[in-house]
């Protein structure tokens, strides 16, 4: 029987937030976008009254999910992407659109997942210098190159809290839409 060989991947791991705090016994936890409140009443009462099963795994596909988001928001069904939590889309992403080669851009302090993901699949990550905490748009650009894939951003950035508005926005896509068809 061959025994198989796993990679080593030079990735520092993630630390969530601690479970303590300086030995108190009562303290709320917002470090790992948990509740300190538990279900609320009309939660658990909806629960009850539809005769939801929450011992059944859900649909992998979140296709009732889907549909739902397609009709409020009038965007195509197979271009919402459902998973269970941000971390989970970040690494689908990854594995679908990362190849060895290829680069990822990302603010100097931006979301620990981007880089970890991006490392797994074995791109090459590289940071943008942001100015005052805020992502700088025209230092993403000057990051760009043939072999970018992805640009990374976080809105409002996590960990800095700060933001880019939605001209902001609109701009870095223009900007990069011109970078990328220039570039290829």
């Amino acid at each position: 029987m061959n025994v198989p060989k796993f990679k080593n991947i030079n990735i520092k791991s993630y630390k969530p937030g601690k479970s303590g705090v300086n030995k108190k016994k009562k303290y709320i936890k917002l470090s790992a976008n948990e509740s300190s409140l538990g279900v609320s009443k009309g939660v658990k009462k909806i629960l009850k009254k539809k005769n939801i099963f929450l011992h059944r795994y859900p649909d992998s596909k979140s296709n009732a999910l889907r549909r739902a988001i397609s009709r409020e928001v009038k965007c195509d069904f197979d271009k919402i992407i459902c998973g269970a939590g941000s971390d989970e889309i970040i690494q689908m992403i990854c594995q679908l659109y990362l190849n060895k080669n290829d680069e990822v851009i990302l603010p100097e302090y931006s979301f620990l997942m981007y880089r970890i993901y991006s490392k797994i699949v074995g791109a090459k990550v590289l940071f943008s210098k942001e100015i005052k905490f805020k992502i700088s748009i025209e230092n993403i650009l000057k990051k760009v190159t043939k072999k970018t894939k992805i640009v990374f951003i976080a809105n409002p950035n996590n960990p800095t809290g700060t933001y880019l508005n939605k001209s902001e926005l609109i701009l870095l896509r223009k900007k990069l839409n011109k970078k990328n068809s220039t570039s290829n």
